[in-house]
């Protein structure tokens, strides 16, 4: 039994010289991994400076993001970029980002220099229901500054290939104050998917009421809009009383609504 654990003692010493050795060998590699790891780490409590402590102060970075419908978005990037979006997922309780390795396809280190590519997948949440889910491909460059290794550029296209929840967007066609018909587009797995659906706006006991094909909103003198005893929203103007009612219909899929 005893020598059963030396062998193990000296495996696991072994093993984690190993790992020292190739990190040592390939800091831009290390670096990559760091980076994935402390954005994970977000989640779990880490501070946004162990994230940034890794970017050079003259960080630049680019993004092209192809969305679901193929729309392409190009967006460049600082320092101070990069903090502010830090910000944003530490500061929202209801938002997480989880980013994996999938695989390194390119990789070259120089003694004070290094370059590597690799295809990353990423996963973002809101309220634990899947935002996006997609591939990006980074091409990260670091350098050695002051023996330290840090990351002075990093260039990504972003392909999304899933949602559940995102932006939708809403047409509305009105026939007077009093009948609407609505048509939204909303994120639906790997495509958007589209709804139409018509609200009439009358009375039921002597009280306005707001009617589609499956629910029914009461819309009070005083402009409070109202869904199953709660408020909604408050406004004396038609379409925006229904612009209420379409949010409150499509809350489970859209993070905002866009109305055209």
């Amino acid at each position: 039994m005893k020598k059963i654990t030396l062998v193990l003692i000296i495996i696991f010493i072994c093993n984690n010289a190993n790992v020292a050795y190739a990190n040592d060998k390939e800091p831009i590699k290390k670096l990559l991994m760091d980076y994935i790891n402390k954005i994970n780490d977000l989640e779990r409590g880490a501070k946004k400076n162990s994230v940034l402590y890794l970017f050079d102060e003259k960080y630049s970075g680019n993004t092209v993001y192809v969305n679901l419908s193929g729309a392409l978005v190009r967006k460049d990037y600082d320092k101070k970029n990069i903090s502010s979006q830090l910000d944003d997922i530490i500061n929202d309780d209801n938002y997480s980002f989880k980013l994996t390795l999938d695989k390194i396809v390119f990789q070259n280190q120089k003694e004070n220099a290094g370059i590597i590519s690799a295809v990353v997948n990423f996963e973002s949440f809101i309220d634990k229901k899947l935002a996006e889910k997609g591939t990006m491909l980074m091409d990260l460059v670091g350098v050695k500054i002051d023996e330290r290794w840090k990351i002075v550029q990093n260039n990504m296209v972003r392909v999304s290939e899933a949602k559940d929840i995102g932006e939708c967007v809403c047409y509305m066609y009105g026939n007077g104050d009093t009948k609407f018909v609505t048509e939204v587009y909303f994120p639906a797995g790997l495509e958007y998917d589209q709804k139409l659906e018509s609200f009439q706006i009358t009375k039921k006991d002597g009280l306005r009421v707001i009617k589609s094909h499956s629910d029914e909103f009461s819309w009070k003198g005083n402009g409070g809009v109202y869904y199953k005893g709660k408020t909604i929203g408050n406004t004396k103007d038609p379409k925006k009383a229904i612009q209420a009612a379409v949010k409150k219909l499509y809350k489970d899929s859209c993070v905002d609504v866009i109305f055209n």
